[in-house]
């Protein structure tokens, strides 16, 4: 029994040296070009999505077309609120005309500003305070495509709802 044992070990293990040695011939004799970087793609190498985005492109993408020019920095104080942002917030009146006062606010401003007859906005200066309304002459040249529009601006102190502020 042990004959056969010892026999049958040392048949596989000739068998297993001849079947191994050529294996070993077969593989793909030695290139002469030097072998690829750890980290390189080989050559056509495309990348297949899947279904899947990217994650070295952008998925928002950048407005076409030119950009607006950037607005310019507006001064601090009364002279930094242009007649659309300006808010009526009140009106002190007098019995001398030159005395009377206008309260100008503007959203996002600290504290609302005092203007008289003749004070400079951002682009329009005050024209006259009554009571109710407050009249601003447009400092600002106008459109070219409509060179008749109104170049003063009534705006009422305690707007109805509806009507322009």
């Amino acid at each position: 029994m042990r004959r056969i044992l010892l026999f049958s070990s040392l048949l596989s293990f000739g068998a297993s040296l001849f079947v191994f040695s050529q294996a070993q011939s077969q593989t793909a004799p030695v290139s002469p070009e030097d072998p690829l970087p750890a980290l390189s793609v080989p050559k056509n190498y495309r990348y297949n999505a899947g279904g899947r985005r990217d994650p070295f492109v952008n998925p928002v993408p950048k407005p076409k077309g030119t950009l607006a020019a950037p607005t310019p920095l507006r001064p601090p104080g009364l002279k930094g609120i242009p007649v659309r942002e300006a808010l009526i917030a009140g009106v002190v009146t007098s019995k001398v005309p030159s005395m009377n006062v206008v309260i100008i606010s503007m959203p996002g401003a600290k504290a609302p500003y005092f203007a008289h007859v003749g004070d400079a906005l951002y682009d329009a200066v005050v024209k006259s305070i009554k009571l109710d309304t407050v009249t601003f002459a447009l400092t600002t040249p106008p459109p070219a495509d409509d060179p008749k529009a109104p170049r003063e601006i009534v705006r009422k102190v305690r707007p109805k709802s509806g009507e322009d502020k």
